[in-house]
């Protein structure tokens, strides 16, 4: 698929429609291709001479030749989006027990001086996001000027990192309460399944770590003196550095509270397993003498006491009763039963 945009006499972006290379002009300011097709990648070079670089190439790229600078000029950035899965987006973006199932996506920018080009492999919410927002020139840009596009996909980026904290730290809420109230952990709440949500929530985490650490090394390029050729972008490179910080630093207080309630839960587990072995010590405890007597009488042989008259079998079957509720009184009194 490939969208193409350009901007309006009131600096707002505008969609034009694409049925060849014929239709690509160079007013054109945002090129998006999504998963193109061999034609649609040939249009792009018909009209502009722009190689792209395939979608397989963009996942194995090296970390060193991920931002760069070529000798012409033109910046070719390639950063992790956070995106929800397909199945997790049929199944109204969370799986059957509410959690979120992302992955980290690679978007490839390559930023020419009026021009800039988008490659992806599927369709996301940053971009759609960013996309209502353009058109509606929210905040009065001028988007003739490629980089406030380039920068406005970033903060997009950034907005749809900090929605998906939020709804993780939401579940954890939820977690803390399922966890640390009793009547519900005892009776509702299956311990196992609550270990699988929170190492599901630790996997988002660590997930969103990479593409926050990603887009702060971004940042750090594009406000080289010689990246983008002009101060006029700093206020806002600062901006997104800042927001990048404070979402680092909620992350990292995410993680903290992933792992206390995966070690409260793993306590709660390993004290209903004690409590299982304790339970079956007392019954072998209490099953042991009347055990015992039993196998002493079941024996053929003489001379055993009260083993002949009237009243030995009831004799007997008293003690054995005797020794068998003794031990549940003993152990309910220390409480172990």
């Amino acid at each position: 698929m490939l969208e193409a945009f350009h901007s309006t006499e009131r600096g707002s972006l505008q969609e034009s429609t694409i049925r060849g290379s014929f239709d690509l002009d160079p007013d054109l300011v945002w090129i998006d291709l999504i998963s193109p097709s061999h034609d649609e990648q040939q249009w792009v070079v018909e009209a502009y001479g722009q190689n792209l670089p395939t979608l397989k190439s963009l996942e194995d790229i090296s970390a060193s030749a991920r931002y760069y600078r070529d000798d012409d000029g033109v910046l070719h950035i390639s950063t992790y989006f956070l995106t929800k899965n397909r199945q997790s987006q049929a199944d109204h973006e969370e799986d059957a027990n509410g959690q979120i199932l992302v992955s980290a996506q690679t978007v490839a920018f390559i930023l020419h001086k009026n021009r800039l080009f988008t490659l992806r492999g599927q369709k996301m919410v940053s971009f759609r996001a960013f996309r209502a927002r353009a058109h509606r020139n929210d905040y009065d840009m001028d988007y003739k000027d490629p980089v406030w596009i380039l920068l406005g996909l970033l903060e997009a980026k950034l907005d749809e990192l900090a929605d998906i904290l939020e709804d993780v730290h939401k579940d954890l809420e939820a977690c803390t309460t399922e966890v640390l109230n009793n009547h519900h952990r005892e009776y509702h709440l299956d311990l196992d399944d609550m270990v699988t949500r929170l190492a599901q929530q630790d996997d988002v985490l660590g997930k969103a770590q990479l593409c926050l650490i990603d887009l702060r090394r971004v940042l750090n390029f594009l406000s080289r003196p010689r990246a983008l050729g002009s101060h006029i972008y700093d206020v806002d490179l600062r901006e997104l550095n800042e927001d990048v910080r404070s979402l680092v630093e909620h992350n990292a207080f995410l993680f903290q509270k992933v792992r206390f309630l995966l070690d409260t839960t793993s306590g709660f587990i390993n004290t209903e397993q004690s409590d299982i072995i304790k339970r079956f010590s007392v019954i072998s405890s209490m099953l042991a003498p009347p055990m015992l007597i039993a196998s002493i009488y079941g024996m053929n042989v003489d001379g055993l006491p009260m083993a002949q008259g009237l009243y030995s079998f009831v004799i007997v079957a008293a003690i054995i009763l005797m020794v068998f509720f003794a031990p549940i009184l003993y152990f309910r009194r220390r409480g172990w039963l």
